[in-house]
């Protein structure tokens, strides 16, 4: 495990979607998709640490180290992305 926990924001061509890669292993599958926060909250732990603890993340997608996070237009990014990155700070150190 590193000592230390990045995340690097790269926007898409959609306004709501918003890819994140962090320098830690997010999941050991190809990928992990959850269409829901329903299905989020049945899903991994980390899937379930965001879905239940940050509003506004409507989908998700999980690879080896990248979020792609669909979200609710009515939900500022900036908010969004201070939780992800608060929250898995939290889970890795």
């Amino acid at each position: 495990m590193s000592e230390y926990f990045t995340l690097e924001v790269d926007p898409t061509e959609a306004p709501d979607v918003m890819e994140l890669v962090v320098n830690q292993t997010l999941t050991a599958e190809e990928e992990e998709v959850y269409n829901s926060p329903e299905e989020g909250e049945l899903g991994s732990p980390i899937a379930q640490l965001l879905f239940s603890g940050i509003d506004g993340i409507r989908a998700l997608t999980i690879t080896e180290d990248t979020l792609i996070v669909t979200r609710d237009p009515e939900v500022a990014w900036e908010a969004i992305i201070d939780e992800i990155r608060d929250a898995l700070r939290d889970f890795f150190l």
